[in-house]
């Protein structure tokens, strides 16, 4: 899983206020815990990579020296083959360590035991070697690879590095002084320079892992936006089509053989409108709307838009359904019923006019400005006309529909009526079962 998955998946907008997301001036922590373990659960797979190359690294060095001393000819210390050896065969184990188990939490703990044990080593042959049994292995050498290694290998933050550094810095004079015991002014000379390279280390470390910790917050931002941007673009287009929309498709048109367009509209609006305040009116229309989202969502429909009072319904689309006109039919009756519970300002129930066809439809997103998801075509076209050509509480279906749902619903008609644009029209009522 990518940083920006996990990411994704921990962090809601708005999670982390500005004071939580502050860092530790020294060790540069979050003040928040919990964005503390999001921050290396985020670095888990880098780190395991890192871990991976630090171990095959650590084993070719190791490899490297017991190479060298035999090509050399030297004969080391029984300590130093021994110490060799061990550390060798240690990071060889770690590094096929890393390909039997998956990336988790225990990438950090091995890490840094990784490190440590490298740290640890090294100093203890600087300061058990002298140029007598070892005239190759010089303690400048060895303290910047160590210093290096402390902060820039395995992937650990600046915070890590300063523990591992002062343990194995702990561990080099209790071997300097205990171990093997060395003059004052060999251990303050090899101090200075540890020391140093540690210090110039550290820092250069410290600006690094400053600089990861705030653009992964920058990330954190960033992706907040884009799913806020993802949820408000979802809300207004079907899921299919948003998606199409946030890869970069324009025009979205698609035909559809069969789909299923309703409209309803309140009788009387207009009077209804001049009557009482804007406020008034838009909470009354607020109260059905919400009574016919939900009425259409559990039917597996598509909202397409409201204009006024009029609101419009298609089912088969975006994705195709068989049994859309059926649905969209127990929709209409549930509509109407839901219609007569919704009051006008003054206690009236609201009277509805529907209507419903169904025929081929072409349906997408057009311009980049203000889009939204539109259905166009003829069927579109009678199904708005047989509702304005309807009567109040009435489903008006046309005779395609009523032959489509056979004895699924009760009818009453047929009756003729004078659609626009179409002249005579044979056309039926749909009536609430029961």
């Amino acid at each position: 899983m990518t940083d920006q998955q996990i990411a994704r998946d921990v962090v809601r907008p708005g999670a982390f206020p500005m004071r939580q997301q502050t860092m530790h001036p020294v060790t540069l922590r979050f003040a928040d815990r919990t964005l503390e373990r999001h921050y290396h659960d985020a670095r888990l797979r880098s780190r395991y990579v890192a871990g991976r190359i630090s171990a095959l690294a650590g084993a070719i060095a190791w490899a490297a020296f017991i190479v060298l001393g035999l090509l050399l000819d030297e004969q080391p210390a029984q300590i130093i083959e021994l110490t060799t050896r061990v550390a060798f065969v240690w990071m060889l184990g770690m590094f096929g360590l890393h390909f039997l188990l998956k990336p988790g939490r225990w990438v950090e703990t091995v890490g840094v035991l990784i490190l440590l044990v490298n740290f640890c080593v090294l100093l203890f042959l600087t300061a058990y070697t002298t140029p007598e049994i070892a005239e190759h292995f010089t303690p400048a050498t060895v303290f910047t690879m160590t210093a290096v290694m402390a902060f820039a290998l395995v992937g650990v933050t600046f915070w890590e590095g300063v523990r591992l550094a002062a343990v194995a810095i702990a561990f080099y004079y209790l071997a300097v002084i205990y171990l093997r015991p060395q003059s004052a002014v060999d251990i303050i000379y090899q101090s200075a320079w540890m020391l140093t390279t540690a210090t110039f280390a550290g820092l250069g470390f410290y600006l690094l892992d400053r600089t990861q910790r705030v653009a992964w917050l920058r990330q954190l931002d960033l992706i907040a936006a884009q799913e806020e941007i993802r949820s408000m673009l979802y809300n207004m287009l079907p899921p299919v089509i948003a998606d199409r929309k946030l890869a970069g498709e324009s025009p979205i048109a698609d035909t559809y053989a069969q789909a299923s367009l309703l409209f309803a509209d309140v009788v009387g609006f207009t009077p209804l409108s001049s009557r009482f305040s804007s406020t008034e009116v838009v909470t009354m229309l607020n109260d059905l709307y919400q009574r016919f989202d939900s009425i259409v969502a559990r039917h597996g429909l598509e909202k397409i838009k409201t204009i006024g009072d009029c609101y419009m319904v298609a089912g088969g689309l975006p994705n195709p359904d068989s049994d859309h006109l059926k649905r969209m039919t127990a929709a209409a009756l549930e509509m109407q019923a839901e219609a007569a519970k919704v009051l006008t300002p003054d206690g009236k129930p609201l009277s509805l006019r529907m209507g419903l066809h169904a025929g081929p439809v072409t349906a997408g997103v057009i311009g980049q400005a203000k889009f939204a998801f539109d259905v166009w075509g003829d069927t579109v076209n009678t199904a708005s006309r047989l509702e304005a050509s309807g009567t109040a509480n009435r489903i008006t279906v046309s005779d395609e529909v009523r032959t489509a749902l056979g004895d699924a619903f009760a009818f009453s008609g047929p009756a003729t009526i004078e659609v626009k644009g179409k002249g005579p029209t044979r056309v039926w009522t749909l009536e609430p079962i029961g």
